[in-house]
C-alpha cells in the first residue's frame, strides 16, 4: 500500500511539474517565518541550514536559498527527489534533496537549524507513527532548532468529507486520487500543542481558515523549539 501511495504521488508531481505547480512559498509561512506574529521570533541568522520535509516541488525553500542559507529537502521517492532538484536548480538555486519521509530522515543527528513540515504530517496514519515522525523531526534538530508545521485542521474539505474511523483518523473519500488513505487530524490548537510538548518548548500555534469559492481550507499551524 505505502508504494502504491508513493506511486500515486510521484505520478501526480510529474503531471504537476508540466507547468502547473506552486512555484512560490506559501504565503502563511512567509508571515510567521519574516512577520512579527510569533512571540518568540525564528532567528534567521547568516548560514543556516533549513530542512524541508515533504518538500514538493521545492517552493518553501525559496525564501531561506535566495537569502543564501543551506537548504535540504526530503521526498518520498527517488525520482520526486529528483525532480525537485532540477527544478531548483532550472531557477538558479541547488539544494540537496533526498529520498526518505517523516519518519525516516537520510541526515545525522542535530544537522538542521529548522525544519518546516508544511502539510505532510498527516499522511502519517495514526498517533505512534506521528509520534515516531516528530522524535526525527526532534533528532535532526540542533540545540534550539526550530519546527514549523503546518497540518489539515477539523474543516478542511478533505476531512470533511472523509469517514471517522476512530479517534484522530479519517478515511478519505470523494477527493481524490488519495481516497482510501487515512489521514491524521489533531483537530485542536490545543491537542497539536500537547502531542509536541514532550519533545518541544515555547510552542505557539494558529489556525488558518479560508473558504475558496465553495471549498473550505482549514489547517492547524505550530512552532516549537527543541531545547539544549
Amino acid at each position: 500500500m505505502i508504494d502504491q501511495k508513493a506511486n500515486a504521488w510521484e505520478q501526480f508531481n510529474r503531471n504537476k511539474a508540466v507547468g502547473d505547480f506552486p512555484q512560490w512559498p506559501n504565503e502563511v509561512l512567509l508571515k510567521i517565518v519574516f512577520g512579527s506574529y510569533l512571540k518568540n521570533r525564528i532567528p534567521l541568522r547568516e548560514g543556516i541550514r533549513v530542512l524541508d520535509v515533504g518538500c514538493g516541488f521545492g517552493n518553501n525553500l525559496l525564501p531561506f536559498l535566495v537569502k543564501g542559507h543551506d537548504c535540504c529537502g526530503v521526498e518520498i521517492t527517488e525520482a520526486m527527489a529528483q525532480q525537485t532538484k532540477d527544478i531548483l536548480e532550472q531557477r538558479g538555486f541547488k539544494a540537496d534533496i533526498c529520498f526518505g519521509s517523516n519518519r525516516s530522515i537520510p541526515f545525522e543527528d542535530r544537522s538542521f537549524d529548522l525544519l518546516l513540515s508544511i502539510n505532510t504530517i498527516h499522511y502519517e496514519a495514526q498517533h505512534d507513527l506521528v509520534e515516531a515522525a516528530l522524535k526525527e523531526f526532534h533528532r535532526v534538530l540542533k540545540s534550539n532548532g526550530h519546527l514549523i508545521l503546518f497540518t489539515v485542521g477539523p474543516q478542511h474539505t478533505i476531512i470533511k468529507k472523509a469517514e471517522c474511523i476512530k479517534p484522530h483518523c479519517y478515511k478519505i473519500q470523494n477527493y481524490d486520487f488519495r481516497d482510501g488513505s487515512v489521514f491524521y487530524c489533531f483537530e485542536t490548537e490545543e491537542f497539536l500543542s500537547q502531542s509536541l510538548k514532550p519533545l518541544f518548548q515555547n510552542i505557539e500555534t494558529g489556525h488558518v481558515t479560508e473558504k475558496l469559492m465553495t471549498r473550505p481550507l482549514d489547517f492547524l499551524i505550530a512552532v516549537g523549539q527543541k531545547g539544549n
